[in-house]
């Protein structure tokens, strides 16, 4: 928690999240500050339409506390709805707009949420998650004009705004930098959404961390594609809004992306891995302008050197930036620098550090322990806990998971690591995608790592599946390269010698694509559902 600080002091007069917006308008008013497909809002247009709807919001019987639910695809007004929000000191409740309306209705009366804002798109799947809730007595859904819906429709987001003033809206109780802000519901993938519990404070002073490890600076023109309702997309959407850097949001769509670096002269984005490689690997590459881009930030996993290679060989002018961090952790954890990045190209002796995912960022601290709880020397497998002002304070309605954790403001982000002589974080594995195949533990990263360097091979995902003889016998999933030919013994005998024994895979199954979600990671509990569906083991 953060007490006893001054709104003039470590926060430079926010009083709360919402006042952002408010500072951007005052300095930087007249300047482009957001945009999204033909729109674009100067700063003070686009505080004032988050004020309209925070005090239309209020006009409905919105209260402070209230939870309000954002199940919307990527647009200007989720960030409006976001701040105005916040600037009411009512709860953002994020839901994944990929979701079916059951699991929409589960985050719903988890949260207890009072109101819902949804898009045209995904209305019907709103209004049906609705009908499963009793506590919705909101529905307001974004539109492109401002029209008057039917009786017992949901309100129109445009005409709200257009009905309701543009002062900064006034609260019986002042804001505390203590009031949760928002909880953002994780992806589900490992069981049911739990809705992590950000507060006012720790957004803010988790934000000025942000800024200082991925480099945001007011200068930037940056190009927004992770989904808004996730970790990484709060985050990023914060951090750029907090330095009043142009930010254009994007759904994702690789084409459109270069189309919008190449329009807006992007120079800063964040991107995943996986597509980092799809991008670079395009043979309509240069026939996009993309000189005006100069970083890229990237998350959730290693980049491969390879990929890194032909990334800096397309792209010569752009410097990589790694993140890790996780959902609990208020996306603090490590940062790798670009510097790093360069070192590892130019210098063999360096080319680990691309293993890595690099070293505590600023005010954050990054333990390894054992079982136990106990901080393990370097070199030591244990699991990462990450400790820092920006951190969770819970886990909404679910005391259990909240002391399972947090413990004593350490949060244990699941994931197995070792560190190095010289601080250096390497990620080994998710601790619940373990292999236990016979007597033996196996991580699927180890192996992964091995068959990736197979010329044929473009990306995989290692599982264990049910066995009679061991338990769990580790099967690859492999996608192959456009053109590629190579049958499955050829990929386990190419492991022979680069991986021990009892780590290769028994069996080889080749895939179109393999599942990710929206943020590029890789869904190994859906890989693992076809194999183990008949079985009443899910783990060996």
């Amino acid at each position: 928690m953060v007490r006893n600080l001054s709104p003039n002091g470590i926060f430079g007069g926010l009083k709360g999240a919402g006042d952002i917006l408010s500072r951007n308008a005052r300095n930087i008013g007249h300047s482009p500050g957001l945009a999204f497909e033909d729109t674009v809002l100067t700063w003070s247009q686009v505080n004032e339409r988050a004020c309209r709807f925070a005090n239309a919001l209020l006009r409905q019987g919105i209260q402070k506390g209230d939870r309000v639910a954002l199940y919307s695809r990527n647009c200007h007004q989720w960030v409006e709805a976001a701040f105005a929000l916040a600037k009411i000191g009512a709860v953002m409740v994020t839901v994944n707009n990929r979701l079916t309306a059951g699991e929409v209705a589960y985050i719903l009366n988890d949260a207890n949420a009072v109101g819902l804002v949804t898009s045209q798109s995904e209305l019907p799947v709103a209004q049906a998650a609705a009908e499963q809730v009793d506590s919705v007595r909101l529905m307001v859904v974004i539109d492109p004009v401002s029209v008057t819906l039917g009786e017992g429709a949901p309100l129109s987001y445009e005409a709200m705004l257009r009905d309701s003033s543009l002062h900064e809206p006034n609260l019986d109780t002042p804001l505390s930098y203590d009031d949760p802000l928002m909880l953002l519901y994780t992806s589900g993938t490992t069981g049911f959404p739990k809705g992590a519990v950000y507060t006012h404070g720790s957004m803010l002073i988790g934000t000025m961390y942000h800024v200082h490890a991925i480099g945001a600076r007011s200068t930037n023109r940056v190009m927004l594609p992770s989904p808004l309702y996730s970790a990484a997309g709060v985050a990023g959407m914060y951090s750029h809004l907090y330095v009043g850097a142009y930010s254009v949001i994007v759904n994702f769509e690789p084409t459109l992306a270069l189309k919008t670096i190449e329009q807006h002269r992007i120079s800063f984005t964040n991107l995943v891995p996986t597509t980092i490689q799809r991008l670079v690997s395009r043979d309509d590459l240069s026939e996009f302008d993309l000189s005006s881009l100069k970083t890229i930030l990237y998350g959730g996993a290693p980049i491969p050197l390879t990929v890194l290679r032909q990334a800096r060989e397309k792209l010569p002018g752009v410097g990589f930036r790694q993140t890790f961090a996780s959902t609990e952790t208020g996306l603090k954890g490590t940062v790798l620098e670009p510097e790093e990045h360069d070192a590892a190209l130019n210098n063999p002796t360096c080319e680990h550090l691309l293993l890595s995912c690099g070293r505590p960022q600023t005010n954050v601290e990054v333990a390894i322990w054992d079982e136990h709880g106990k901080d393990v020397g370097p070199g030591v497998l244990g699991e990462i806990a990450v400790r820092s002002e920006a951190g969770i304070s819970g886990f909404w309605n679910n005391p259990g998971a909240t002391t399972e954790a947090i413990h004593n403001g350490w949060i244990l982000t699941g994931d197995i690591a070792r560190r190095d002589e010289d601080g250096y974080f390497y990620l080994v594995d998710r601790k619940k995608d373990l292999i236990v195949t016979g007597a033996f533990n196996v991580y699927p990263s180890e192996v992964e790592r091995v068959m990736q360097q197979h010329p044929a091979v473009y990306e995989v995902g290692v599982i264990g599946v049910p066995s009679e003889q061991w338990g769990e016998a580790i099967k690859a999933c492999v996608v192959l390269r456009e053109g590629a030919q190579v049958s499955a013994e050829e990929l386990i005998a190419f492991c022979e010698g680069r991986i021990a024994g009892y780590k290769k895979p028994k069996s080889v199954d080749f895939f179109p694509a393999l599942p990710r979600n929206p943020t590029g990671k890789l869904l190994y509990r859906q890989l693992r559902e076809t194999y183990w569906k008949h079985s009443e083991r899910k783990i060996g």
